[in-house]
């Protein structure tokens, strides 16, 4: 059975729709222009999707984005599984991160053709077989005149390590973004940036890299930054390594995001987070750090230790949690901290 999801959809160039789908291992960039005569599917599809958008109805647009997912589906599936195959039963797509973050890449048009709907090359040949098209690799929705990449001092000396020297255990977040990684044979988890997620990621490895040269590095419950993730060809840095809180696979308690009823956990329990909580972001304001999207989900319980560790340093905020006029600051921190404390009942 083959993998597929959406990772992008866009508008705009002449009213184009282009879409990026992940399928199994590659990743397919279909393009839905409108026909010569007006009243194609394709023309339907993106008005519809394109008035949504200006519309500003949500729900309408994501409705929009699947329903043009699943024509294109229909129309290329074949296609598809022979450019990108399904994944063997109980076999990962990818064993490691280059080929999870870069894959091939395979550019297509959405049209209908004789009253059929068909996909062709980008420049409009015949798709044929799978032996018929090159991949792309590196290609994008909308190119980056300069590649993504974090910036770091020229003190710092953490390890460097390649995409493609780092085994993917498991994926987190996303295609990449977030994994539980090997590295050198060690376990860590690995978080990567991109053009979409430049600032958080920037803010995030700052962040940790002033955590690392502080006086409290050693005793703070904050993941420690391990090394450094940079692409084989040119070397940008495009992530960070840092360490793994180990947490429970089985349905339980992996976060605090994950009590449903705070009574159900003994008043011990929870009075130790409460108050490793408040060390830590404590600490963090010492140093001159603040967390940022501070909320019950990104405090992690080791299942090892059974303490509770803050997570995710890339600033934003959370409905419920921190005002976004707050967010980055230390009253937003102490907000949270105290709505934490709130949901635990202590």
């Amino acid at each position: 059975m083959s993998i597929h999801h959406l990772e992008e959809i866009s508008s705009g160039c002449g009213n184009r729709v282009s879409l990026s789908i992940r399928w199994n291992s590659a990743r397919l960039v279909v393009h839905l222009d409108p026909s010569p005569v007006g009243n194609m599917m394709e023309d339907s599809l993106t008005e519809q999707y394109n008035a949504a958008c200006i519309a500003e109805d949500y729900d309408e647009e994501e409705a929009m984005s699947h329903q043009i997912l699943d024509a294109i589906v229909e129309a290329g599936r074949p296609t598809f599984d022979q450019l990108a195959s399904p994944p063997a039963l109980g076999s990962s797509t990818s064993s490691d991160l280059h080929s999870l973050l870069f894959p091939e890449e395979y550019s297509f048009r959405f049209r209908t053709l004789n009253n059929r709907t068909e996909l062709t090359l980008r420049d409009g040949q015949s798709h044929g077989t799978a032996s018929d098209i090159a991949p792309q690799n590196g290609w994008a929705l909308e190119p980056s005149e300069h590649p993504f990449h974090l910036r770091i001092g020229d003190d710092t000396n953490l390890p460097k390590f390649s995409t493609k020297d780092i085994c993917v255990l498991q994926k987190l977040l996303g295609d990449g973004y977030i994994a539980r990684v090997l590295v050198g044979g060690q376990e860590m988890c690995s978080k990567v940036g991109d053009d979409l997620r430049a600032d958080s990621a920037q803010r995030e490895l700052s962040t940790l890299l002033k955590i690392s040269t502080s006086q409290y590095a050693g005793i703070l419950r904050v993941p420690k930054l391990l090394g450094l993730v940079q692409t084989p060809d040119d070397g940008r840095v495009i992530g960070f390594l840092e360490e793994y809180i180990p947490s429970s696979d089985a349905p339980g308690l992996s976060s605090l995001g994950d009590i449903e009823t705070a009574l159900s956990i003994a008043e011990v329990r929870r009075k130790k987070w409460a108050s490793q909580v408040q060390e830590t972001v404590h600490l963090l304001h010492q140093i001159g750090v603040t967390w940022g999207d501070g909320k019950a989900s990104n405090v992690l319980i080791n299942c090892d230790t059974d303490d509770a560790w803050i997570v995710d340093f890339g600033g934003g905020w959370t409905d419920g949690w921190v005002e976004p006029e707050l967010s980055g600051t230390v009253e937003g921190d102490e907000l949270a901290v105290k709505k934490i404390l709130e949901f635990l009942e202590v």
